[in-house]
């Protein structure tokens, strides 16, 4: 059940995110829901994908960096906060047009703006498992 607790707060959070990103960066015609839900559905499926990537690069963080909550919060900051920059940077592409160096570092205020929020947006997602895990920021595992 926490499970689908989870995946649901992350598909909400998504949902509302790209709502409001196709309002302010889209091509300013009327943001559709059908379009924002979709996104948001492709967002989560796109944390499914980098969780893999995730996974790898947090574990190998952590060997490095033993256990404790001190290592496991510059584990999460120094892995989840770069990979979940590129899971929006993807986001926006659908977004926006932009060229490659657009891409990484965003098009303007506004965008880079947006791509923060997302970041704020899916780490604020995982606060319910986090507290369901007794605290326990949860490295290495699945975090979309």
């Amino acid at each position: 059940m926490g499970a689908i607790l989870y995946v649901g707060i992350k598909l909400f959070a998504y949902v509302g995110w790209m709502y409001l990103g196709l309002r302010t960066l889209g091509s300013g015609g009327k943001p559709s829901m059908g379009y924002a839900i979709f996104l948001g559905m492709l967002r989560l499926f796109l944390g499914l994908i980098f969780a893999l990537v995730i996974y790898f690069l947090s574990s190998a963080v952590l060997s490095h960096l033993g256990s404790g909550l001190a290592p496991n919060v510059v584990t999460y900051l120094s892995v989840y906060v770069p990979v979940r920059w590129l899971e929006w940077s993807v986001m926006a592409a659908f977004l926006m047009s932009p060229s490659l160096s657009q891409f990484i570092l965003g098009t303007a205020r506004s965008d880079r703006l947006w791509r923060l929020g997302g970041i704020a947006i899916s780490c604020l997602a995982d606060i319910p498992l986090i507290i369901s895990l007794g605290g326990v920021i949860p490295t290495g595992r699945f975090l979309c």
